[in-house]
């Protein structure tokens, strides 16, 4: 039976210690030039989503906040880093999505109570390029399916 206890807390450690907090994601790069990130509040969302029109605010007005990091012109190294985090996972977080097309890969996370997500954290990574962000509020799937599907 003590063998049974330790082989199944192993087994929790070892899951557990991949995956990675929010906080641990954004300040996994080092810092550098070509790396770019910035918080935007509610007001501010709101306002950049009443410019893209009435619909766009609709399903925007209950995010509380989005922190967003972008590297432009990547290194390989960032792009290790990227991909070695993304297949981490993260702590809490259910995959929403999962994509590969062609080197461009997407992964979008999502933390939930009952029908709302109540966080979701977004990877996009190409040969050259991470986007990573990270969206709190208050989300009704379908609104939430909407914004990940811009322009479509």
């Amino acid at each position: 039976m003590k063998k049974f206890l330790v082989l199944a807390l192993v087994a929790m450690f070892s899951v557990t210690g991949f995956s990675k907090t929010i906080d641990e994601i954004f300040n996994a790069f080092p810092k550098a030039d070509n790396v770019q990130e910035m918080t935007i509040d509610k007001k501010a969302i709101l306002a950049m989503a009443m410019d893209s029109g009435w619909e766009r605010a609709n399903q925007m007005k209950n995010i509380d906040s989005m922190r967003i990091f972008a590297i432009d012109d990547a290194t390989a190294e960032q792009v290790d880093i990227a991909n070695e985090l993304m297949n981490d996972g993260v702590d809490g977080f259910d995959v929403l999505i999962d994509a590969d097309d062609d080197g461009e890969q997407a992964l979008i996370l999502t933390q939930s109570e009952g029908d709302v997500i109540n966080k979701m954290l977004i990877f996009g990574i190409s040969k050259d390029e991470v986007a990573i962000i990270f969206i709190e509020g208050k989300l009704n799937p379908d609104d939430a399916s909407k914004m990940i599907h811009l322009g479509k």
